[in-house]
């Protein structure tokens, strides 16, 4: 029932996008963050899907593709042309957040403590690239 109530929270959340993005109506918007209380760290089975198939990744998968490989994110983000200016204008895709381990919410990378994976996607919604903080493990797809 949790599965099923998780898939439907991101079916809504991919239309939201895709009918924002298609309505220019995105600024600064967080497109889904689950709430969670800190420190973080993801459940025991949880971390175990996620490091078995996170190397499974490819270059082109679409963000369906991905989620049902790795299960839900735990962060949507949109991402931008340039960091200086976020709006709607420069929105050229987004990314998938996967959050093994996160000390603070906010914060410098050392005061996070971070351990997660996260994985681009361009305004077609296909994987363009990937990278990990603290996953040595993983297999980063590399940024053309």
């Amino acid at each position: 029932m949790i599965k099923k109530l998780l898939i439907l929270i991101i079916i809504s959340q991919w239309a939201f996008l895709s009918y924002a993005q298609q309505n220019n109506k995105m600024n600064d918007t967080k497109l889904f963050q689950k709430e969670v209380s800190y420190p973080y760290k993801a459940s025991e089975n949880r971390e175990k899907v996620i490091l078995e198939n996170m190397n499974k990744l490819e270059k082109g998968m679409t963000k369906k593709e991905v989620i049902e490989l790795m299960s839900a994110p735990d962060e949507i983000n949109l991402t931008y042309s340039s960091i200086k200016s976020k709006s709607k204008d420069n929105v050229i895709g987004s990314s998938l957040v996967y959050i093994l381990k996160r000390k603070a919410e906010s914060g410098s990378a050392d005061q996070k403590g971070e351990k997660l994976i996260r994985i681009h996607f361009d305004n077609s919604e296909k994987l363009l690239w990937s990278t990990s903080t603290n996953i040595n493990e993983f297999k980063a797809i590399e940024k053309e």
